[in-house]
């Protein structure tokens, strides 16, 4: 026998090839990866598609209970009472801007000094809803009209209170003078005039002693 042949009873396998096959444990982990995927978009789909059924159904329920509510009254009485809520509301609006001048006159009868006398009276209503007055007065002296411009510049009601035009009567010593004011539209409301009491209280001074206008 040739000592140089070799011979062998083992196969001969390519290991290459047999390492480069996919294992089965892997292809198992995929597919049941997929399938849970699959079986929860099927679930979702089908808590989606019952959500809507309950929503149509509760809209259904709704919709015939507003029917019947809406059967129950008479469409006649509903529409005069909107009539009545529209005009409610117009005569509140009206009332919330209406005016009581005679507010003003019980404001000024706490604010004058007894020294003074008003003899001429202007009014008038400014675009913001608050007034505009003005006053001819006469007073004893030029101090007393240097109180009674004290006395309207300390009030919270009158706003750009001015004198001028102060004069003295040499036949009568007594002493002419102009006031111009603008007035708080709190004080001139009408509803405020319903909850308020009309004597306004003296603001400032209170030790001033105060009169009706004359």
């Amino acid at each position: 026998m040739d000592p140089q042949v070799s011979t062998s009873f083992i196969p001969k396998k390519n290991l290459e090839t047999a390492a480069a096959r996919p294992t089965g444990r892997s292809t198992g982990l995929l597919l049941l990866l997929a399938t849970l995927l699959f079986v929860a978009s099927l679930v979702a789909a089908g808590s989606v598609f019952a959500y809507q059924g309950l929503l149509k159904q509760s809209i259904a329920s709704k919709s015939a209970s507003l029917a019947l509510n809406e059967k129950a009254y008479d469409p006649g009485v509903i529409q005069e009472l909107i009539r009545v809520d529209t005009r409610l509301n117009e005569a509140k609006t009206l009332l919330d801007k209406h005016v009581a001048p005679s507010a003003m006159f019980a404001f000024l009868s706490q604010q004058t000094l007894e020294k003074v006398q008003f003899v001429n009276f202007e009014y008038s209503i400014n675009p913001d809803g608050s007034s505009k007055i003005g006053l001819n007065g006469l007073a004893d002296s030029f101090s007393t009209v240097a109180l009674q411009s004290d006395q309207f510049g300390a009030s919270k009601i009158l706003k750009d209170v001015v004198f001028s035009g102060v004069t003295v009567d040499a036949a009568t010593g007594k002493v002419s003078f102009s006031v111009t004011a603008n007035v708080a539209s709190s004080l001139t409301l009408y509803s405020n005039a319903l909850t308020t009491n009309p004597v306004i209280p003296v603001e400032g001074n209170e030790s001033t002693t105060t009169s009706p206008t004359q």
